[in-house]
């Protein structure tokens, strides 16, 4: 059956059509990321890794000095390592409340730590006295109990400069300026947005488990961010494990001093004879008069010597080493 000419004539547009359609560039459509400017990423994932390896070393400190402290059996970890808002952060006290004000060196802000009822008051049960199992916080503490946590709080921080000592971070020196027990209390100059680094720590403390959540503020973080990079701290451990050169070992050990001893002759008396003697004594040595004098270095014979004088003080100038003579 033949085709009409208007029929070919529509194939024709048709196929034209077509092909202008599939030569049409397609425009690639942009790639969308949700972006949540209350929380925005101040931390790098290599931040977040080297605190959270700054404080599974912490609490490896923790767990077994509390255990002698507080004679009972304690275990820690890190539970999390999250960004928040400071917002979130002291939405989540309790009122009444257990923060520690720790001020970090000449850091621009202060560090929290915030102590769960659960842990917090076994604690001051146990060191006065008591067997750690009241675990009720609906009163205000007394200014004794509040003197027992600050010196927690304050072996906490010692415990945490020595980490960071390890960790070479040049700010480690932490004080604990003072235990708030109210949180409209707490003397922080933050805005509710501003950004955070929350830590918590699981602590498992005789038969009571709770948290202690450590509250880290930007503005605090930001001048030592650089040594806080897990990065860093792998490479600075493959450089420990090279072995020293020559050069750094000798400028090591340069200003030891030495025991060095000359000896002209020795000789062997009997108990009888070293009771006996007296000023005016003469003893015999096992060498002649032209033989060298022994040098000792940390009691170990190194080197062959004459002796002589300059000016006033005795001398002895080396001849060759106490092997070859």
């Amino acid at each position: 059956m033949a085709l009409t000419q208007k029929e070919i004539e529509d194939l024709i547009n048709s196929m034209m059509a077509t092909d202008a359609d599939q030569q049409e560039p397609q425009v690639a459509k942009p790639r969308l990321r949700v972006y949540d400017f209350k929380r925005p990423d101040k931390f790098s994932k290599d931040h977040l890794r080297g605190i959270q390896l700054l404080f599974d070393n912490f609490c490896r400190f923790l767990t077994s000095y509390f255990s002698g402290f507080f004679r009972v059996t304690v275990h820690s970890h890190v539970e999390s390592v999250d960004q928040i808002t400071y917002e979130e952060f002291a939405s989540n006290l309790p009122n009444p409340c257990v923060v520690a004000v720790v001020q970090w060196g000449s850091l621009p802000s202060n560090m929290l730590i915030s102590f769960s009822p659960q842990i917090a008051i076994p604690m001051v049960d146990r060191l006065c006295g008591g067997t750690g199992d009241s675990v009720s916080l609906s009163r205000v503490l007394t200014d004794i109990e509040t003197a027992v946590l600050t010196r927690v709080a304050e072996t906490m921080t010692d415990m945490l400069s020595v980490t960071l000592r390890e960790f070479k971070v040049e700010e480690h020196n932490l004080k604990v300026n003072s235990i708030e027990l109210n949180p409209l209390f707490i003397q922080q100059a933050m805005a509710p947005n501003d950004v955070v680094l929350s830590v918590i720590l699981k602590m498992k403390f005789g038969a009571h488990s709770g948290n202690i959540e450590f509250c880290l503020p930007y503005v605090l973080l930001e001048p030592i961010l650089p040594a806080l990079s897990a990065h860093r701290w792998f490479s600075q451990r493959d450089e420990e494990a090279k072995p020293p050169r020559t050069e750094d070992a000798i400028d090591t050990i340069s200003h030891i001093e030495v025991p060095i001893s000359c000896i002209l002759g020795e000789c062997t008396l009997t108990m009888n004879d070293i009771l006996s003697l007296k000023p005016g004594d003469v003893i015999e040595l096992n060498t002649r008069k032209k033989d060298p004098a022994t040098i000792y270095i940390l009691d170990k014979p190194k080197f062959k010597a004459e002796v002589g004088r300059i000016g006033s003080r005795l001398a002895a100038r080396i001849t060759s080493r106490a092997d070859e003579a």
